[in-house]
């Protein structure tokens, strides 16, 4: 196991730039979305963390009434890719180290910016969007019922075995 320590930052530019420079573990990581079915390469991937608002409808805790949050909301990793009959679908990737927590409504609101990037072209111009947790199994036990609320998820674990700064001990927890 590797002995070096890797950031969140460091574990996002690693994920990008495999997914975007190595089509097998581009493919790979595809094919446990609900892109599986999908043949596509990567196209676009960015790991700046894009942000904008995002609006998502919640109940007020106090009296039910649905409101509308506001709030400026990041995705760490987007990855686009483009299928042959020119469809561009999208990941928004939420990467998480062991000791993380999520902030109030973040898989929430991954869900509500994947639709409300759709079709910029700053974003990848893509047509259809699913959202990915990447994280510990040891994060994911512990904040399951948030966690579940993205589309798919992958462990550090199974992703470190195509990329090696994914099997560092601050990415496993250790």
């Amino acid at each position: 196991m590797s002995s070096q320590l890797h950031t969140e930052a460091v574990l996002n530019e690693a994920l990008a730039r495999a997914l975007f420079n190595e089509p097998r573990i581009a493919a790979w990581f595809l094919a446990h979305t609900l892109f599986a079915s999908e043949v596509a390469s990567c196209v676009f991937c960015r790991c700046d963390n894009p942000w904008s608002s995002v609006r998502l409808e919640v109940p007020n805790a106090v009296t039910g009434e649905v409101e509308m949050l506001v709030r400026q909301c990041e995705t760490d990793v987007l990855a686009v890719f483009a299928t042959r009959d020119g469809r561009r679908l999208a990941l928004h990737i939420e990467n998480k180290l062991a000791g993380g927590s999520f902030t109030p409504h973040q898989p929430e609101l991954y869900r509500a910016r994947k639709s409300q990037w759709k079709g910029r072209d700053k974003l990848g111009a893509y047509t259809d969007a699913t959202t990915v947790l990447i994280a510990p199994k040891e994060f994911y036990e512990r904040l399951k019922d948030s966690a579940e609320i993205f589309e798919s998820y992958l462990s550090h674990e199974e992703i470190s075995e195509y990329v090696p700064e994914f099997s560092a001990p601050s990415a496993m927890g250790i």
